[in-house]
């Protein structure tokens, strides 16, 4: 029988081939087997020890995390170009007074009530004023005697000048009997000391001698008496011109009286003509107090009650005052607009008036004055608007949520996180309150991250984990 060899495995086999049919596994297969069962139950068992550590250690730095204060944080962003103010103001009307009586009397009539609409110069009421009526009359007499009163001392001034005149007259002619009363006395005087020396020589008889001496003396009585006339007549010149002088002084005094009564005539019959209460320029009645009958005082104090007041609202005027930090772009002419809450779904247009160019020290605001035209009459006085007004931002400016600030005593800050999660807090400076939004003029350059609704106990330099973005 010849011998059956098995063939041996090549270098390819790797594996054990599969026992044939009826043949029981080799020493080497089994220690294979064996081995592969052994390493696939410790791989597990040596993993688990790390695995655990691994777990602690999360376990461990989420313990941690959880002790932090969480912090929810967000961007400072930039503020736009132009500031979109919106500020409270009251409408008012563009011209409005009160209408006082300028007479003192009772109202006779009345021809307007509140919500008229009137124009100027129109008839408001009538005023019966007796007083004022009795001193007008007054005023007219007084006119009358003091004309009469004129005409009376031009008529002695007129007589003073001819007295002066005739008192002038009375000098010429005493001065010219003086002329002639020394010229008879000198020929009297000639005629003496002639007939005196012919006496001496015996030529003629003393006693025609005494009867020339006689003659001298009489012209020398008569020249001194001429000369008393001329002194007496000069004085009666003086008097006379003072006389004229005092005359012209009643006459100017009377004159002056005239235009004193005159003017007080004048004077009362301004005041009956203010019997007529009437409209100083077109508008509206707003209030009526003047009733039929009542007694009115003329006057405006405080203590005076006002018969109507009547208010111009063709266009209205609203104030604002606008924060210092904004106040360099405001410029008149500026177009803003204006919304009330009774007209919701409507913005009415306006323009800047003026400005009181010099801010409040108080306030650090700008008084500013808003036109609106009023066409419709739509805006009655008393109304609250909110004016909305763009102002272009003169410096860099950034916003941030307005419960990201903190107020304290040492002033507005926020709490801003570096990255390293620690907190600090900043000093700024704020501009305009947006409402959810809050405007920083100084005090951030634009690249933080704020805490937001930041807690109270938390300090600066405090670690903080973030709450994850939702």
């Amino acid at each position: 029988m010849a011998e059956q060899t098995i063939p041996k495995p090549t270098r390819e086999t790797t594996s054990p081939q599969p026992m044939r049919e009826g043949r029981k596994p080799t020493g080497f297969a089994r220690l294979i087997g064996i081995s592969g069962v052994i390493m696939s139950l410790a791989l597990p068992i040596g993993m688990i020890p790390r695995i655990m550590q691994g777990q602690q250690l999360n376990e461990s730095h989420k313990k941690i995390v959880e002790q932090l204060p969480q912090v929810s944080v967000t961007k400072v962003r930039p503020a736009p170009a132009t500031t979109q103010l919106s500020l409270p103001g009251t409408i008012e009307a563009i011209v409005d007074t009160d209408i006082f009586a300028r007479s003192s009397g009772y109202v006779q009539e009345r021809f307007a009530d509140i919500g008229d609409r009137v124009a100027a110069g129109q008839l408001l009421a009538k005023l019966q004023t007796p007083e004022v009526d009795a001193s007008e009359q007054e005023a007219q007499a007084q006119v009358l005697t003091s004309i009469a009163a004129k005409a009376q001392s031009e008529a002695d001034r007129d007589r003073a000048r001819a007295d002066l005149s005739a008192a002038i007259a009375q000098v010429s002619q005493a001065r010219a009997s003086l002329i002639e009363a020394e010229s008879d006395q000198k020929f009297a005087l000639s005629t003496y000391q002639r007939w005196k020396g012919l006496g001496n020589e015996g030529a003629v008889s003393w006693q025609d001698v005494d009867e020339k001496e006689n003659r001298y003396k009489t012209t020398t009585a008569a020249r001194q008496a001429a000369l008393e006339k001329v002194t007496a007549a000069e004085s009666n010149v003086v008097a006379a011109r003072a006389k004229v002088k005092a005359e012209s002084a009643t006459v100017d005094l009377s004159s002056a009286n005239v235009l004193a009564s005159k003017a007080r005539a004048t004077k009362s019959s301004t005041e009956k003509s203010f019997q007529n209460v009437t409209s100083p320029f077109a508008g509206i009645i707003t209030e009526r107090n003047a009733d039929t009958g009542m007694l009115v005082t003329a006057g405006s104090e405080n203590s005076k009650t006002s018969l109507f007041k009547i208010a111009r609202v063709d266009t209205v005027k609203v104030f604002i005052d606008v924060p210092q930090y904004v106040a360099v772009g405001i410029k008149n002419g500026q177009p803003v607009n204006v919304k009330l809450k009774e007209f919701p779904n409507r913005e009415f247009t306006g323009t800047v008036a003026r400005t009181s160019v010099a801010l409040d020290p108080a306030t650090r605001t700008l008084r500013t004055e808003i036109h609106i035209a009023n066409k419709e009459l739509l805006l009655a006085p008393g109304m609250y608007a909110d004016v909305s007004i763009s102002v272009p931002t003169t410096a860099q400016a950034y916003l941030i949520p307005a419960n990201s600030l903190v107020s304290s005593s040492e002033g507005q800050r926020v709490l801003t996180l570096a990255a390293d999660n620690t907190v600090h807090f900043k000093k700024i400076q704020l501009g305009h309150d947006l409402g959810t939004d809050i405007e920083v003029v100084g005090g951030l350059n634009g690249h933080e991250s704020l805490v937001v609704n930041p807690q109270d106990t938390l300090t600066d330099g405090a670690k903080v984990a973030t709450e994850a973005k939702k």
